[in-house]
């Protein structure tokens, strides 16, 4: 019966740390405002129409 207990500890244990970690790392997302990794300068793009109408 001891095993199965540890079993189920371990998962709980190992769920809990997963869940700390993904909300850790989305909370440093949302704070960090690009400042180790800058988003890449994309500049304007020119329109050239739908893409269904070409071949018209």
């Amino acid at each position: 019966m001891t095993r199965k207990r540890d079993k189920i500890w371990t998962a709980i244990i190992a769920t809990k740390q997963w869940f700390t970690k993904l909300f850790t790392s989305e909370a440093d997302a949302l704070v960090d405002n690009f400042g180790n990794n800058p988003p890449p300068e994309i500049g304007t793009q020119s329109y050239s129409g739908d893409t269904h109408d070409k071949g018209d």
